[in-house]
């Protein structure tokens, strides 16, 4: 049975809408072309799941390609493509750079086609011919599967696109759903491999290493940590309440009996009726996980904004590039800087951290480029090398760069031009070997305009710039919570804590409202909210009766403008959206969340809204309705 493939009633529906939501428009639909810089930023950005494409998947397909005279592409969540492979000439000579990489299929600039319309509706869809609204692609086929990070959070998708006078819709729309089972299995084992038991079933034990074998995930304790579409399929589960299930509650057997057969053949039957022939494998030993394991890479939980920024740090770690990240009071940025030095080959040096806001500003200058004895009246006699020189050979964290004084600007400029640095009082320079990470929550831009932070600083420690979502808009808040509460649970338990050990599951109804709220202090807040909740429990759940009163009291979900882009000019991957006005019409906001299925992370997306505000406005508007 093939609950996956491209259903002919269904993909006719998804190109009727796709045709509604652009209706009225007057624009001319075609690809657009991205820049140069920013193609091979998304380039760079998709280049874990590109490796996984060329190491093992897009071998097995190069030859169909060729017999099919089509070709393969990968565009990333933004509809752009990223990578083509095959040579076929599709396209005439005027338009042969709209199969090329930074050519953007999204609906938005495109219509109705099979890539752009593929991320809206989040599913797999054909697009034959005149279906396409840009005329000069009417000769085309166009086939495309989502991608999916191993947290659910679709990154991209993959594109056959081929001569539509050519019979081959069935092959052409089945390898594409073989090539995602691929991807998605890959990606989930390479996420989970270090710390997590991978469970693969089929009915057959010749076909174990099929794609359409079902895949489970457990942590040590046995509890479900991630499965992929089939497993899902088969045995009725959801990928978000079904996590931290028990193994027993899915199939008749004990997890702790079930790990002595590790690496052999067994026979389980699941949901009390499936017999599956199974395959249980192990993470490696701690010794081999230590080693393999990417500190950077455990931080990424499904974002795609984060996920972009991850991939760029791992790129460009050990390049001597200074990095400046932005981000909102509480969104990790001193955790993402650990995680980067201990992933980078500069691991074993120190990190210096200073916190340009927490000094006084008169204090600053001494603190970061030291002083000889006797250099002004209160100092150590004994002088201090400053945190500079500390850092030497290592690297130095300068966190909310944007509250440093000028006059200090001009003399950090001056050290991170020359690399080297005087004493206050002291006329004697020392080099120094480091590398830079700058970090704000302020608006460069508007404190540049205004005088107030220097643009030559600036465009110094703008090597490249990463974004650190605040957390009302990330993607990937569920895996989150679950980290949260595992670190948590493991800090108490180190500490011996009485009855730690246990990681407790949220209620649906309580994660509904963790989703919800706005979290002005956004990771910290909530780690906050959640220890309290954690002592608050005495079972397996935590529910919305183990919150503080005063936060279900002040159940009040604020407007937040999106976070900020960064400084005009310098490449945005994903430019802060206009937001589209919505309706007062209650009824015609419903109709609109129905048109994406109730899909909220779609309405939301396509609307330029966090999920947040999605969620504040369809509250509002029930309320006024009912009163």
């Amino acid at each position: 049975m093939r609950e996956t493939a491209i259903n002919n009633k269904t993909h006719r529906q998804h190109v009727t809408r796709a045709f509604q939501r652009r209706a009225g428009s007057d624009r001319q639909w075609r690809p657009e072309r991205c820049a140069d810089v920013d193609t091979a930023q998304r380039l760079a950005a998709m280049q874990s799941l590109l490796s996984l494409l060329e190491q093992g998947v897009i071998a097995e397909v190069g030859d169909m390609l060729r017999h099919w005279q089509c070709c393969l592409l990968l565009a990333d969540r933004d509809g752009v493509i990223v990578k083509r492979w095959g040579d076929a000439q599709l396209m005439p000579a005027a338009q042969g750079d709209w199969l090329m990489p930074g050519a953007n299929w999204n609906e938005a600039h495109s219509g109705c086609n099979a890539i752009g319309t593929c991320l809206v509706e989040r599913g797999a869809i054909d697009v034959i011919a005149g279906e396409h609204a840009c005329e000069q692609m009417q000769h085309l086929a166009g086939f495309a599967v989502p991608l999916k990070t191993p947290h659910g959070i679709i990154d991209g998708c993959l594109a056959l696109i081929s001569d539509p006078y050519r019979d081959r819709t069935h092959r052409h729309s089945g390898l594409l759903q073989v090539l995602s089972m691929q991807i998605e299995n890959r990606r989930l084992i390479n996420f989970y491999r270090h710390d997590h038991y991978r469970l693969t079933f089929n009915s057959s034990r010749d076909n174990l290493d099929s794609p359409r074998s079902g895949l489970l995930i457990f942590d040590a304790l046995g509890r479900l940590a991630a499965s992929n579409t089939r497993a899902r399929w088969l045995l009725g589960l959801d990928s978000e309440h079904d996590r931290g299930r028990r193994f027993e509650s899915l199939c008749d057997a004990r997890w702790q009996e079930t790990i002595s057969s590790v690496e052999s053949g067994l026979t389980l039957r699941f949901a009390g009726r499936y017999h599956c022939h199974c395959r249980l494998e192990s993470p490696p030993s701690r010794g081999s996980r230590a080693a393999a394991a990417s500190p950077l890479q455990r931080l990424d939980l499904g974002d795609p904004r984060l996920h972009q920024s991850i991939m760029l740090a791992s790129r460009l770690k050990d390049r001597g590039i200074a990095m400046l990240i932005h981000g909102e009071t509480g969104t990790g940025k001193e955790v993402f800087v650990k995680a980067l030095h201990a992933a980078s080959q500069r691991a074993e040096q120190p990190l210096v951290a200073i916190n340009c806001a927490a000094i006084p500003g008169d204090l600053v200058e001494a603190e970061l480029f030291g002083y000889v004895r006797g250099a002004f009246t209160g100092a150590d006699p004994r002088g201090n090398i400053g945190r500079l020189r500390e850092a030497n050979g290592g690297r130095l964290f300068l966190d909310e760069i944007g509250d440093m004084p000028l006059g200090v600007q001009a003399r950090l400029l001056r050290v991170l031009q020359e690399r080297r640095v005087t004493p206050l009082g002291g006329g004697e320079s020392y080099p120094v070997d480091i590398e830079v990470i700058a970090a704000t929550h302020r608006p460069l831009a508007q404190e540049i305009a205004a005088g107030r932070f220097r643009a030559d600083l600036y465009y110094r420690l703008a090597g490249v710039e990463l974004m650190l979502p605040p957390l009302r808009e990330r993607e990937d808040i569920h895996a989150l919570i679950h980290v949260v509460l595992t670190n948590q649970v493991n800090a108490e338990q180190a500490a011996g804590e009485q009855g730690a050990g246990i990681i407790p599951t949220p209620t649906p109804e309580l994660m509904d409202w963790l989703v919800r709220q706005p979290w002005p202090g956004n990771i910290r807040e909530m780690e906050n909210v959640l220890r309290v909740s954690l002592a608050m429990a005495d079972g397996p759940t935590l529910a919305l009766h183990h919150l503080p009163a005063n936060l279900l009291v002040a159940d009040v979900v604020p407007s937040f403008a999106p976070s900020f882009p960064p400084i005009s000019g310098v490449s945005s991957l994903h430019p802060t959206p206009t937001m589209a006005p919505l309706s007062t019409s209650n009824a015609s906001l419903k109709e609109r969340l129905a048109e994406h299925r109730g899909n909220r992370s779609a309405l939301a997306r396509e609307l330029g809204i966090s999920r947040t505000t999605l969620y504040k406005r369809l509250r509002e508007q029930s309320e006024a309705l009912s009163s």
